[in-house]
């Protein structure tokens, strides 16, 4: 169970092998495994005929044939099958059996077999490399834990396979495990590292009711799990899942670039065509179709959108189709929810404003009615009466909770009500001008058989995030024309909110269903529209925008499915990030595009002069390849540190 205790050789492995469907695999074994046998076979030739020159001439070109076709036999396989479904990863497999088969007909067979051994150590750069991508993505699979320890009914652990797991089972989680389930803590305390899921390097304080990911490890403390989800059906298999259709998934710039490269191979069948000709020398027209592979142009686009997605991955951002990552670069107008997404959707007590009563005896009057009730107002007072140490109340003899209106208490004292102004003048009760505040204002009484009293009022607000302004000035940096703040909140305090954090507009007082209709009205004025939310509350605006950003959605599978983009974590400044992380996909696609296939031009230019032979041919292509796979690989270092 522990990930961390797998031999490194072993980890890479799972993680390159994790990346890989079966066929693929198989076809690398035979490309790889053909081409080492055809270097052996060769390097015997070469062998005999500098040994013994003369008389075993016939062997030794026996053994250059030999591996020539026995490398050759499955590019000649892939060749055909591409020919059978048109794909367009067969091209280069078609261009490289032509130039072999050129040469083979003329007798040329060291040319025939060091050609495809050459080109399949560039196939094992395109399948295995995209300097590790691929595998970042995929290789989430090995943090899955295989095994779980899971509790019996007389509380002896049984160890079973991770995947036999059901809701409802009790797991036990040992320091330095990964936990192999969705869950929650029934026992212990523990740091848990979350990094898989959120991106979040530091580790996670947790303990009973704490809500817990497959796939996160255990630090250092004993946990005791009641299984929620397991398997595909956790939040870690729902990533996969999803991840495995964002990396099939192709843009238009991708589908442009594959409709362009059966025309590319057209060409160059043309220039080796006159080339051949024009010479009447083979080995130019063999050196034409070898170094017009075009794969610096087919790697173009997905070595750059696998690297894009592996970087938002590791940085808690799940991109659920490659086409959003295109729509991301196009964003100029930004709408964000405002509780839970600008504000952190926890309103805490800002102030005491006393009328007939001391503040001491005002927040204990509404702190003994807020411990009735579980209404976010009612948490606030809570949690600040317990900062200021108020002592602890005798025991009420009851409590009602008036829904929309506010609490009722019966103590020894008398009755204690916190609730809305107008329900508090509704019961009788005399109460001063409201204070001026933007935010949510609750008022405390009490009630005894010889008077109604007023004891004040309690001023809430919901805070802005620290980081939100610097995240609103970052995308305004990125180009973003138009940030509005959507919320069903009161004009004033939405007003307050937007001026703290510097956005343009404020649409206020808005019904959920109506925030769709504010979303398509920026889209008609010709904005490319973005909304940030929850993903539960505004998934009909996330699903009405180009863009929709369900935040702080981990384990929330309304949110994995209602957004286009989807933050694990509730950390605003991964909003720039993926904006900045589109564009820079689209610039690395662009240079992909225009040195990988401008250094292929050239070097059919020198070709077909005769200046490169076949075999230096074929080393020197790979340059277009390595630099596409380089370029893209820079999408995995943060740029924005």
């Amino acid at each position: 169970m522990n990930v961390g205790s797998a031999p490194v050789a072993r980890r890479i492995q799972q993680d390159l092998d994790a990346g890989m469907t079966r066929g693929e695999r198989v076809r690398l074994g035979l490309r790889i495994g053909t081409a080492l046998a055809a270097g052996v076979l060769l390097a015997s030739a070469t062998a005999l005929d500098s040994m013994f020159p003369a008389e075993q001439k016939p062997i030794s070109e026996c053994l250059k044939a030999v591996a020539a076709i026995l490398v050759l036999l499955p590019i000649l396989r892939e060749a055909a099958q591409g020919l059978l479904t048109g794909s367009s990863d067969a091209y280069s497999a078609q261009l490289v059996a032509l130039a072999s088969l050129a040469a083979l007909s003329v007798g040329n067979f060291v040319t025939a077999a060091l050609i495809p051994i050459i080109l399949s150590v560039a196939f094992f750069l395109e399948e295995r490399s995209v300097l590790g991508a691929q595998a970042a993505i995929e290789g989430l699979k090995s943090l899955q834990a295989r095994t779980a320890r899971r509790l019996k009914d007389g509380g002896a652990e049984q160890e079973v396979d991770s995947d036999h797991l059901r809701p409802g089972d009790r797991v036990v989680v040992r320091p330095g495990e990964t936990i192999p389930a969705d869950g929650e803590v029934i026992e212990g305390y523990s740091a848990v590292d979350q990094s898989t899921i959120t991106g979040e390097s530091t580790p996670h304080d947790v303990g009973p009711g704490a809500r817990l990911f497959a796939g996160t490890v255990n630090h250092n403390g004993l946990l005791q799990v009641r299984v929620t989800s397991a398997g595909n059906t956790s939040t870690l298999g729902k990533i996969l899942d999803l991840l495995h259709e964002a990396e099939q998934s192709k843009t238009e710039v991708l589908r442009l670039i594959e409709g362009y490269a059966k025309y590319f191979v057209i060409g160059v069948l043309l220039v080796a065509g006159i080339s051949l000709f024009l010479s009447r020398d083979l080995s130019r027209a063999i050196a034409v179709l070898v170094v017009g592979c075009p794969g610096p142009f087919i790697l173009a686009g997905p070595a750059a959108m696998v690297a894009a997605l592996a970087a938002a991955t590791r940085k808690g951002i799940l991109i659920k189709n490659a086409k959003f990552l295109e729509a991301l670069t196009e964003v100029d107008a930004v709408i964000f929810d405002k509780t839970g997404t600008v504000t952190l959707g926890q309103l805490q007590v800002l102030s005491l404003a006393a009328h007939d009563a001391s503040e001491s005896e005002l927040l204990t009057a509404a702190a003994r009615c807020a411990g009735a009730s579980q209404h976010p107002v009612s948490r606030a007072i809570t949690a600040f009466a317990q900062e200021e140490q108020v002592p602890e109340a005798h025991e009420a003899f009851g409590a009602q909770e008036l829904p929309g209106r506010g609490v009722v208490v019966d103590t020894e004292q008398g009755q204690f009500l916190l609730g809305r102004r107008a329900w508090l003048g509704e019961s009788g009760f005399s109460l001063p001008a409201e204070p001026e505040h933007a935010g949510p204002i609750v008022w405390v009484a009490s009630r005894d058989q010889t008077q109604n009293r007023c004891l004040g009022a309690i001023l809430l607000a919901d805070h802005a995030r620290d980081d939100a302004k610097q995240v609103v000035d970052e995308l305004r940096q990125l180009g973003v024309l138009r940030t509005t703040l959507l919320t069903g909140d009161r004009q004033a305090v939405a007003r307050g909110v937007a001026d703290e954090v510097g956005l343009d507009h404020v649409v206020a007082e808005v019904l959920p269903g109506h925030k769709r209709e504010v979303v398509r009205a920026e889209r008609r004025a010709g904005y490319r529209v973005m909304v940030v939310g929850d993903g539960v509350n505004d998934a009909p605006a996330l699903a009405s925008s180009d863009i929709g950003v369900a935040m702080g959605a981990a384990g929330a599978e309304i949110a994995l499915h209602s957004a286009d983009v989807v933050l694990m974590t509730e950390r605003l400044d991964r909003l720039p990030y993926a904006v900045d992380l589109a564009r820079r996909t689209r610039k690395t696609i662009h240079r992909n595009v225009i040195v990988g296939v401008g250094l292929t031009v050239v070097m059919l230019g020198l070709a077909s002069a005769g200046v490169i032979s076949p075999i230096a041919g074929a080393v020197v292509q790979n340059v277009g390849e390595l630099f596409v796979i380089v370029n893209s690989a820079s999408l995995l270092r943060d740029s924005r540190g």
